[in-house]
């Protein structure tokens, strides 16, 4: 069923279109088509395949928005490109009050004849364009809720992926990955860095589904789909990091977290992955700041343990060891026992190392040697290494928030 606000801008469109035999299209502001008139035998490649696909393809948005067609509040003409199967047109900046609404496009090189009569039906359309952009906005707030119940978990979550399912916002059989910023950067910042980095255009690439939320105060995108869904969720939380940075002056040290990829049942899972990487991410310095959960490696399950009982999961011989000793045997461990190459990154002779492996030995009663041991000792100096991080007080705040939502 076409929205009654979309409705009225058709029929705005359509008559149009009747009084000056050519065809007539409306774009929202980014480019995305949101209605258009029969055809007149005026339309060319361009058109036919924004009627079908319902955007432009991202190369012909940028050669339009180098015409200045975002800032414009007078009627351009635009030269036709015959690699972009682009013909000559006429495009008529929407605007309400000075905001940009949207475009009205003709096909037609010297449509300068028409700007009177165009112009008279820009104003009306632009009340219309207003009444839709409320509107949009309510359905928004509406998605926003729905995802934020999603990733919650508990009765309210399996309704919710109902409810998105039932509304063709999410496919039952998509494969899901949710992005997470800390908790220092404004939601609304997010969405809108989502909304630039998909472009005027959209995206050129596989079909994928956004949706954006607040859970807890903290930004979410839902990136769903079939195809290339991890990879595009990783070029957006990259895209969401650049994004932050350039529209916050303070926004240096944000970071950015994605869950690995799972079914909408999974989403208050992957949701928990993805601020847990978050967190790993602003902490841990050998992380990226945009890090997935993949990317934590053995701290993702240490940091599950960490918000249960942490203390208990760190075996007490640990703190014998002091700093020299734990980071010698952090060094060691981490190099998979290849002495040569602890020897190197710890700067010290081999003959040194070999002394505090026997100190190490000695000290817990593990043998560096030992498969067992080096499991238990390893484990362990990461869970302390977690716990000396302020990765255990997120932890707490963010349950806090989870029981408090």
């Amino acid at each position: 069923m076409i929205p009654p606000y979309t409705d009225t801008i058709q029929q705005l469109v359509d008559s149009l279109a009747a009084r000056i035999h050519q065809s007539v299209a409306v774009d929202d502001r980014r480019g995305s088509l949101i209605v258009s008139s029969r055809h007149y035998g005026d339309e060319d490649r361009l058109r036919i395949d924004v009627v079908l696909s319902r955007h432009l393809p991202a190369r012909v948005a940028e050669y339009l928005d180098g015409f200045g067609i975002s800032t414009s509040d007078k009627p351009l003409s635009i030269p036709g490109s015959p690699a972009l199967g682009l013909d000559s047109r006429r495009c008529y900046p929407i605007r309400d009050h000075g905001r940009l609404l949207g475009y009205l496009w003709l096909i037609d090189e010297g449509a300068e004849r028409l700007d009177e009569l165009v112009g008279a039906y820009v104003l009306r359309l632009s009340a219309r364009m207003r009444e839709r952009m409320l509107q949009v906005a309510e359905e928004e707030r509406r998605r926003r809720a729905l995802v934020a119940d999603l990733l919650g978990g508990g009765e309210d979550s399996a309704r919710a992926a109902k409810d998105l399912v039932d509304r063709g916002l999410v496919d039952a059989r998509d494969e899901i990955v949710v992005i997470a910023t800390d908790a220092t950067t404004d939601p609304e910042t997010v969405a809108a860095v989502i909304m630039d980095s998909t472009g005027r255009a959209g995206d050129d690439g596989p079909a994928i589904g956004l949706l954006t939320a607040a859970p807890g105060d903290r930004g979410a995108v839902l990136v769903t789909g079939r195809n290339e869904v991890e990879r595009t969720a990783a070029r957006l939380a990259a895209a969401i990091r650049k994004g932050v940075r350039q529209r916050d002056a303070g926004g240096d040290g944000v970071v950015v977290g994605l869950s690995a990829v799972g079914s909408l049942g999974q989403a208050p899972d992957l949701w928990r992955q993805a601020v847990l990487a978050a967190f790993a991410a602003a902490e841990l310095p050998e992380l990226a700041p945009v890090s997935s959960w993949r990317d934590t490696g053995v701290y993702g399950p240490l940091m599950l343990a960490a918000m249960a009982s942490p203390e208990s999961v760190v075996p007490p011989r640990i703190a014998d060891l002091g700093t020299s000793l734990a980071h010698t045997a952090e060094v060691f461990l981490d190099a998979a026992g290849d002495t040569a190459t602890a020897s190197e990154q710890l700067m010290i002779h081999r003959t040194t190392l070999y002394y505090r492996l026997a100190q190490i030995e000695n000290k817990t009663g593990w043998n560096p040697k030992n498969g067992g041991d080096r499991l238990t000792l390893h484990l362990g100096l990461k869970m302390q290494r977690l716990l000396d991080s302020g990765i255990p007080a997120l932890l707490r705040g963010e349950e806090q928030r989870r029981g408090g939502s």
